[in-house]
C-alpha cells in the first residue's frame, strides 16, 4: 500500500511538472510574437502570377526567414532556407514564399485534387478577425495546386470553403517559389483605417516529414489561431463586402436500366450567390441548385436497427457548415443531408404498389447567412425548400394512378454564438425547424407535419486553453397526426412499444412529441498529458431526425479518455502516441446497455512508417433495439483486435494494410476484416489508388423478424444464426494536364451476402445464459414460396427467406477545367447497377453476375460562371 501510494504521488508531481513547464512556454510564446511591417506596392501595377517574382513590387519589402521547425524536432531550425515577402494595394495582398532546397530534384511536386495535401507545400494564414480563434488559410503545393481552408479553432479546420484566389509556382536549381494574389473580398476583417492581423506562414518538407514555421507553434499547444504572429501596416484597404454570382447552364442524357434507347435530352439551369451584406456577414443564395457532379455515397449493406449516416458531399451545403456544430456525442440537430433527401414512403400502401419513387426532392431554393462580427459574434442561418414529389402507384388489375411521395417541405437551421473573455469563454445556442405542407391524408399519417428543436450551449478556456469546460442541452419536439406521431413512438430511435419498458408506453392519441437531453465534459488537450470526463443523457421522446441526426434515444451515460503523446523523435522512434477509454450506458428504466474498455497505440519511425494497435472489450449488456420493439436482448461480450500499418506517403509508391477482428462469446461467432490500400504515382501527373477489403461475419443471434400469432395475437421474436460475407473495392485513377485540367475516374464495385440458418425462437431475452436465452425451432423450407415454416405452441408460423445476394457498382468519369478563377466546365459519365435477391450465393459465384445487370447511364455537361461586381 505504501508503495501504491508512492507511485501515485509521483505521477501527480510529473503531472503537475509538466503542465507547469508547458504553460511557461506558452506564455513565452505569446510575449515573443513575431511581427511583420508590409508595405503598400504605390502606383505600381500589380504583379503577373505566375511564381517567377519578376515584378517590379518584389522590388518594395524585407524579407524575413529564420523559420522554426515545428517537427520533427520542435523548437530547433528549419534543415532548408525559407523567405516571405508580404505587400499589398487597396484590394489585394501579396504573398512570396521562397523555399530553398539543397536537393532540388527531390522535391515532391505531385499534382493532386484541389485542398489535397500532397507533396511539398507552403502556405500563409491570415486572423483577419483577429480574435484569436479563426483564420483564412491559402497553400500551394511545389506543382501549383490549390488548398484553401478556414482555422476554426481548437486544431479544427474546414477543407470545404473554396476562395476565389490566384497562386503560382515555379521550380529553379536551389528553390521552389510559391506567389500568390489573395483578394480581400476573400477573407472578413472590421473597417479600421489601419489592421492589425493574426499571420501564420509555414513550409511543409514531404520527404523529411518536416514542417518549418515562420511563428513557431509547439505540436503540444492546444490550440493554434492564438500562437499566430501578427500582420502589421495595412492601411487603407476596401471593405470586404463581396458580391459574387455563379451562374451554371447544364445538359444531360440518360439511359436507364430496361430502356433500349435514351431518355429525351434535359436542360437545366440554376444560380449560386455569395452576398456580402455587411464586412462581416455573407448571403449565399442558391436557385435550382445542382449537384450532378458529385460522388457517389459507398455502398453499404446495413443490417443494424439504426440509420446509415453519410457524410455531406454538395459543395453548397458544405461551405460556411462548420458554423452550425453542435455535436453531442455523434447527434448533431442539423444533418444538412435531409435537405433534398429522399422521400420517406413504402413501397407499397393499402392494395397499391408503389414504383418509381424518385431517389431525392427537389431543391427549389436555398439561403444560408454566415459570419462573424469583430466583437466576436457569430451567426449561422441556413434555409431549404423542396418541392412535392410523385411516383407511381398500380393495384392488382394493373390500373395506375399518380400518388404523392414527399410534400412541399421548408428546413430551417440556426446557430448564434459570442466570445468573451478573449475568446476563453463562448456563449451560445442553435434552433431547427422542418414543416411540411400537404393535403393528402396519406402524406400526413407518414410525418410529422412540424418539428421543432433548441439547444444552449457553454464552453470556457483557462490556463492558455490548456483546460476547457463544456455544458450543452437540447430539446425537440415533434407535432402531426396521431398516425404519424404513433410511428414515431414505435420508430428505431424511440421504440415505446417494448414489452419490458414499464417506465415508457404508447400513446395512440398523441399528436405531440417531446423530449430533452445533453453532455457536460471537462479536460485537458494541451502538453503531453491529456485527458477528457463527461456525462451525457438522451430521454426517451427526443428525436432530431427531421432536420438533424440521432441514433438513439433512452439512456444516460458517462466516459473517460486519457492520453499520452511523445512528439521528440528518438534514435528510431520519432513519434507515439497511448490512449485509454472507458464508457458506461443505462437506459432510463435502469438497463445496462453499453459498457466497454478501449486502448489505442500509434506509433511512426524514422523511416516514416507508422503503425497503429487497438484493443477493446465490451462487457455483456442489454441492446434495447436489436429486436425492432420487442424486450431487450443480452448481446454477448466482445473482445476486439485491431492493427493498422502504412508506408511512407512521401513515396512514389506508398500503401497501407490492416485487420480488425471481434471475438463474441459463444464458440464460431466472431468477425474478420481485412484490407489493404495502394498508391502509385507512376509519374507526376497521374495517380493511381487503390482500397481493398474483405469482411466475414458468423453471428449467433441476427435479428429475423418479429411474428405474430393468429390465435393469440402475441408477437414471437426470430433470430437467426448469420454468415454475413461482404467484398468491396475502390479504385481511383486521376490525371492532371494542370492544377486547373484534370480527368478523374471512381469505380467501386461492392457485394454483400448473407445465409441465415440455426433459427431460435428469443425466450429469455436478459438470460447471459444463451441456451435459455435462446430455443431452437425446427423448420422447413418451401422452395417454391421461398419462405420457411415451423411449429411452436399450438400454430404454425412462417416468414420469408431471410437470406440475401446484394451487388453494385457505382462509378464515374469526371473531366474538369477551370478555364477562369472561379468558373468550371464539367464533363460527367455516371454510371451504377445493382441486383439483390432473396437468396444466398456465395460472393465467389457472383463477382462475375455484376457485369451482366443493365445499369444506369448519365451523360452530362456543365458550365458555370464566376464573376463579382
Amino acid at each position: 500500500m505504501k508503495l501504491y501510494k508512492i507511485t501515485f504521488a509521483w505521477i501527480i508531481l510529473l503531472l503537475l511538472r509538466s503542465n507547469l513547464s508547458e504553460a511557461q512556454n506558452l506564455d513565452s510564446l505569446l510575449s515573443h510574437k513575431r511581427v511583420y511591417m508590409t508595405e503598400h506596392i504605390g502606383d505600381l501595377p500589380q504583379p503577373r502570377i505566375d511564381g517567377l517574382l519578376d515584378d517590379e513590387i518584389w522590388q518594395l519589402g524585407d524579407w524575413h526567414g529564420e523559420f522554426t521547425q515545428q517537427q520533427p524536432y520542435g523548437g530547433a531550425k528549419g534543415t532548408e532556407r525559407t523567405y516571405i515577402k508580404v505587400l499589398y494595394d487597396r484590394s489585394s495582398l501579396f504573398v512570396a514564399i521562397i523555399c530553398q532546397d539543397s536537393e532540388p530534384e527531390l522535391i515532391r511536386d505531385i499534382f493532386d485534387r484541389r485542398d489535397a495535401l500532397n507533396g511539398d507545400m507552403t502556405g500563409i494564414a491570415i486572423d483577419s478577425y483577429f480574435d484569436k480563434r479563426t483564420a483564412f488559410e491559402f497553400n500551394l503545393s511545389a506543382a501549383g495546386q490549390k488548398v484553401d481552408l478556414k482555422h476554426l479553432g481548437d486544431y479544427q479546420w474546414d477543407f470545404n470553403w473554396d476562395a476565389v484566389w490566384d497562386g503560382a509556382t515555379s521550380k529553379n536549381d536551389t528553390a521552389w517559389i510559391a506567389e500568390m494574389k489573395i483578394p480581400f473580398s476573400q477573407i472578413r476583417y472590421d473597417d479600421q483605417p489601419e489592421h492589425v492581423w493574426g499571420m501564420h506562414i509555414w513550409r511543409w518538407i514531404a520527404r523529411k516529414s518536416e514542417e518549418d514555421q515562420w511563428q513557431y507553434i509547439p505540436l503540444e499547444a492546444p490550440a493554434m489561431v492564438y500562437l499566430f504572429g501578427e500582420l502589421r501596416g495595412v492601411k487603407g484597404i476596401q471593405s470586404s463586402r463581396q458580391v459574387e454570382f455563379l451562374p451554371y447552364v447544364l445538359s444531360s442524357i440518360e439511359k436507364s436500366a430496361g430502356n433500349d434507347g435514351f431518355d429525351p435530352l434535359k436542360f437545366n439551369g440554376g444560380i449560386d450567390a455569395k452576398v456580402g451584406i455587411s464586412s462581416d456577414y455573407t448571403l449565399d443564395l442558391s436557385i435550382n441548385p445542382d449537384f450532378g457532379q458529385v460522388e457517389a455515397d459507398p455502398s453499404v449493406m446495413n443490417l443494424t436497427s439504426f440509420e446509415t449516416f453519410y457524410e455531406e458531399k454538395r459543395p453548397f451545403f458544405l461551405e460556411g457548415n462548420e458554423i452550425f456544430d453542435f455535436e453531442l456525442d455523434g447527434d448533431i440537430p442539423y444533418y444538412s443531408r435531409r435537405i433534398g433527401s429522399a422521400p420517406s414512403y413504402p413501397g407499397s400502401i393499402d392494395s397499391w404498389e408503389v414504383s418509381e419513387i424518385p431517389n431525392r426532392t427537389t431543391i427549389l431554393g436555398a439561403a444560408k447567412l454566415t459570419g462573424k462580427s469583430n466583437k466576436g459574434l457569430s451567426v449561422g442561418v441556413v434555409n431549404g425548400l423542396t418541392a412535392e414529389e410523385y411516383a407511381v402507384a398500380k393495384d392488382e388489375t394493373g390500373a395506375e394512378k399518380e400518388v404523392q411521395v414527399a410534400p412541399l417541405s421548408n428546413y430551417l437551421s440556426s446557430r448564434i454564438k459570442r466570445e468573451f473573455n478573449g475568446g476563453n469563454t463562448i456563449v451560445g445556442g442553435m434552433f431547427s425547424m422542418v414543416n411540411r405542407f400537404s393535403s393528402d391524408s396519406a402524406i400526413l399519417k407518414l410525418n410529422p407535419g412540424s418539428a421543432v428543436s433548441g439547444g444552449l450551449d457553454l464552453l470556457h478556456y483557462w490556463n492558455n486553453k490548456n483546460y476547457y469546460f463544456e455544458v450543452k442541452s437540447i430539446a425537440s419536439q415533434l407535432g402531426g397526426t396521431r398516425e404519424a406521431i404513433l410511428l414515431q413512438q414505435m420508430g428505431h430511435v424511440h421504440r415505446y412499444q417494448r414489452p419490458d419498458a414499464a417506465y415508457i408506453e404508447v400513446d395512440s392519441l398523441r399528436e405531440h412529441l417531446g423530449g430533452h437531453g445533453g453532455i457536460v465534459q471537462v479536460g485537458k488537450k494541451g502538453g503531453k498529458f491529456n485527458f477528457n470526463l463527461f456525462g451525457q443523457y438522451r430521454s426517451p421522446g427526443l428525436n432530431l431526425n427531421d432536420m438533424g441526426y440521432i441514433r438513439q434515444a433512452d439512456f444516460i451515460g458517462q466516459g473517460t479518455e486519457l492520453a499520452y503523446k511523445m512528439n521528440d523523435p528518438g534514435k528510431w522512434i520519432r513519434n507515439y502516441k497511448i490512449e485509454l477509454s472507458q464508457e458506461l450506458r443505462w437506459s432510463f428504466g435502469g438497463e445496462n446497455i453499453l459498457n466497454e474498455l478501449e486502448a489505442d497505440f500509434t506509433l511512426m519511425n524514422n523511416k516514416l512508417w507508422a503503425a497503429h494497435l487497438s484493443y477493446g472489450y465490451d462487457f455483456t449488456h442489454l441492446d434495447i433495439r436489436e429486436l425492432r420493439g420487442g424486450p431487450a436482448l443480452r448481446v454477448d461480450g466482445e473482445h476486439r483486435m485491431g492493427i493498422f500499418i502504412s508506408s511512407n506517403s512521401s513515396k512514389d509508391l506508398s500503401g497501407n494494410i490492416g485487420g480488425h477482428f471481434s471475438s463474441f462469446g459463444p464458440d464460431k461467432s466472431h468477425q474478420e476484416v481485412l484490407f489493404l490500400g495502394l498508391t502509385w504515382l507512376p509519374v507526376r501527373k497521374l495517380k493511381l489508388s487503390g482500397m481493398a477489403s474483405i469482411e466475414r461475419t458468423p453471428y449467433h443471434q441476427q435479428y429475423v423478424n418479429t411474428l405474430w400469432g393468429s390465435d393469440t395475437g402475441e408477437p414471437l421474436y426470430l433470430v437467426g444464426a448469420i454468415d454475413h460475407n461482404s467484398l468491396s473495392f475502390t479504385f481511383r485513377g486521376e490525371l492532371f494536364l494542370s492544377p486547373e485540367l484534370s480527368l478523374q475516374y471512381y469505380g467501386s464495385p461492392f457485394y454483400s451476402v448473407g445465409d441465415y440458418h440455426d433459427y431460435k425462437r428469443v425466450d429469455q431475452p436478459g438470460a447471459k445464459d444463451f441456451d435459455q436465452r435462446l430455443d431452437p425451432v425446427d423448420v422447413q423450407f418451401d422452395e417454391a414460396l421461398n419462405e420457411y415454416t415451423f411449429s411452436w405452441g399450438s400454430e404454425e408460423w412462417r416468414f420469408g427467406n431471410p437470406d440475401f445476394s446484394f451487388m453494385q457498382f457505382r462509378s464515374n468519369l469526371v473531366f474538369r477545367w477551370e478555364y477562369k478563377l472561379g468558373s468550371t466546365l464539367y464533363l460527367v459519365w455516371a454510371h451504377d447497377r445493382s441486383g439483390f435477391e432473396s437468396i444466398y450465393n456465395p460472393v465467389s459465384d457472383i463477382t462475375g453476375d455484376l457485369l451482366g445487370i443493365k445499369g444506369n447511364n448519365v451523360f452530362m455537361f456543365k458550365l458555370n460562371f464566376w464573376f463579382s461586381i
